[in-house]
């Protein structure tokens, strides 16, 4: 159990979370969302006890029942990857240390005294099955893309988006009630992300998860609390099922405070004409009692989406780029071979498989950053190409601004038509004259995407476009990419990006790159299967599925769903008739209530009216909320 009563937390002389009350049930997992800087990490933290809370009380499970992504790694010493995961789980090294300690002598301690306790300490070892411990470790390593031999070697020798996936497995192997995840899809693959999707709805802890992903969200949370003007507000259902809920009441919202100053105005207008004649005078106190007892709407605070566009290309060849035989990799390892690959004007290919497989080396000869070393690759002369990958972000020069940046690229144009083009990238005057060295990732991230559209490609290659991006980013360029007039090929993990802006898929595996039957659910079922039927941990290798293979999995998982589904759809299906019936009756009262002689009649008429509406609107909230439970536990099913 998680419970937050009447919480205050303050950072400097500003307050993220005023008098907050919320709480989370065991197993329960929910989303924290909210815009970036709302508070998300700081509630975490004020969570796990590192940051004080100024008022209220946090009640929360003992901070060594917490699971918490460190994200500090130290690399000094000897240690493994695996020493480091299994140093997570507390019972075990307390096991080992009580072992380590039984050999010492104690005062006065007889030689059987000193067998006891170590024959004591390999009874603990043996109860908690040292062994089976470690074959989870392994296989959660396995889970987020570590192989056996990565698992074995020195933490030194790995990278940093290796040593992030250690610190989320080292989480993942702790005993815990409680479970603290800020981001942790960052440095995932799709099939990682898959993978640990899966993990999550088989454990039996709480889970609170920070994510701008919002499929994986959408998976995983049954729960969504939103971060907003300084409290939290709790949703049932998953991402998708809270923003269908929170746009609809801030149209509501909106329309019922139109509403309401419609009908202010007129009762106002009603009292002003008649309050001063004797025979009037009754009905107007009437009126203004009732505009005493209206409760006054506050304003919306609308949130303004962000949107940009690329710009049409200047051509677009009918073939962009063509691949024969082609043997792609370095002087020491050969990472694909036998590669065909055509990209035509108007394709929109997704690029699928598990980190170490060859995507970016596919990509970099694509773009010409690798040469092959076998077979013919070509590209038309009209071809432009706009590359954007990560490491792009690092080789913007941290001394230059991004109005510099622009100008290197567009030296002949005016510099306020520069600004005005940088401000549609949410660069305004003070941002667009920062440095990019003091910006956030996600800030270089919009610089580096202002330069791109700017060149006006007609292929698009883009390399895990969406990390470093927060929720509002990823949505804008979705919509940007989805509108694009030219050819699109993207790497990325985010499958709302891919199901939105692609046609067709390419499977990069074993050293092979091959249309891939199927669409992104048909990719996750054969994840999953794949992961079953792997013929041994230490080689890590995969028994190759046919594609007919791949399509009888993939129905027998649609089918299995879908008979889970129905009973909660048909549940649904009335639900969502009565919520019809329900607003029906809303537009028809609201009719009436918009007409201004409908106020100059029967105040116990006006009154019995604006008590029904109020009644109406409990009624269909109660209506979304039950609708939204069962939304949930359908999105839960898998």
């Amino acid at each position: 159990m998680l419970r937050l009563t009447g919480l205050r937390l303050d950072r400097g002389t500003r307050t993220l979370y005023r008098d907050v009350n919320v709480s989370a049930s065991d197993g329960e997992r929910i989303g924290l969302v909210g815009a970036n800087g709302c508070g998300k990490s700081s509630l975490l933290a004020a969570i796990l006890g590192r940051l004080a809370i100024d008022d209220g009380s946090i009640e929360a499970s003992p901070p060594d029942r917490i699971g918490w992504i460190d994200q500090d790694i130290e690399a000094d010493g000897g240690a493994c990857a695996i020493d480091f995961v299994l140093s997570g789980h507390a019972a075990l090294m307390r096991a080992h240390a009580e072992l380590r300690a039984a050999p010492a002598s104690a005062g006065g301690e007889t030689g059987e005294d000193q067998d006891l306790r170590i024959a004591s300490a390999h009874a603990h070892l043996a109860e908690l099955d040292e062994g089976a411990i470690r074959a989870r470790a392994m296989a959660i390593l396995d889970g987020l893309g570590l192989a056996s031999h990565q698992a074995h070697a020195p933490l030194s020798e790995l990278s940093g988006g290796q040593r992030n996936r250690l610190a989320l497995a080292r989480v993942l192997l702790q005993p815990a009630d409680l479970l603290l995840l800020d981001e942790p899809t960052n440095h995932l693959d799709l099939d990682s992300i898959v993978w640990l999707e899966n993990w999550l709805r088989r454990q039996g802890a709480t889970v609170i998860v920070v994510s701008h992903d919002r499929e994986f969200l959408d998976r995983c949370a049954g729960t969504i609390w939103q971060v907003a003007s300084e409290t939290i507000v709790r949703y049932s259902g998953n991402y998708s099922a809270f923003e269908a809920v929170w746009l609809d009441r801030q149209r509501q919202l909106g329309a019922q405070l139109r509403r309401q100053q419609q009908t202010i105005a007129h009762l106002q207008r009603f009292i002003d004409r008649f309050r001063a004649k004797p025979t009037k005078a009754r009905q107007a106190q009437s009126r203004i009692k009732m505009l005493e007892r209206m409760e006054k709407l506050e304003p919306m605070r609308e949130e303004r989406e962000w949107r940009f566009r690329f710009f049409d290309p200047l051509r677009l060849p009918a073939h962009l780029v063509d691949g024969e035989g082609l043997r792609l990799g370095y002087p020491d390892k050969i990472v694909l071979d036998g590669v065909q690959v055509s990209v035509r004007a108007g394709d929109r290919i997704g690029v699928l498989g598990v980190n170490g497989a060859g995507k970016s080396t596919l990509v970099k000869a694509i773009i010409g950053e690798l040469p092959a070393m076998q077979g013919e690759l070509r590209r038309s002369p009209g071809t432009s190409i706009g590359y954007f990958a990560q490491h792009q972000l690092e080789d913007l020069d941290p001394a230059e601004t991004p109005l510099q940046l622009l100008r290197s690229i567009a030296p002949d144009t005016r510099e306020q038509e520069l600004r005005d083009f940088l401000g549609g990238f949410r660069f305004g005057a003070e941002l667009v004259a920062l440095p990019t060295g003091r910006m956030s990732g996600g800030e270089r991230a919009r610089c580096a995407l202002a330069l791109l559209v700017w060149r006006r490609p007609n292929l698009l290659v883009l390399d895990e476009p969406t990390n470093h991006l927060d929720m509002a980013t990823r949505e804008a360029l979705t919509v940007a990419l989805s509108r694009f007039d030219g050819a699109l090929l993207v790497v990325s993990h985010d499958r709302h990006l891919l199901r939105a802006t692609t046609e067709q898929l390419w499977l990069v595996d074993q050293a092979a790159v091959r249309p891939f039957d199927g669409d992104l659910d048909d990719y996750s079922a054969w994840v999953i299967q794949r992961r079953r039927v792997q013929v041994g941990p230490e080689s890590g290798a995969a028994a190759p599925l046919r594609r007919s293979e791949q399509r009888r999995l993939a129905a027998g998982e649609r089918e299995r769903l879908a008979k889970a589904r129905r009973p909660l759809q048909t549940r649904l299906s009335a639900i969502e008739q009565r919520m019809q019936s329900v607003t029906e009756e809303i537009r028809q009262l609201d009719g009436h209530l918009a007409n201004e002689a409908f106020y100059t009649g029967d105040p116990d008429v006006v009154g019995e009216a604006l008590k029904r509406r109020a009644q109406l609107d409990s009624t269909l909230h109660a209506l979304e909320m039950h609708w939204l439970e069962l939304q949930s536990q359908l999105d839960a099913i898998a």
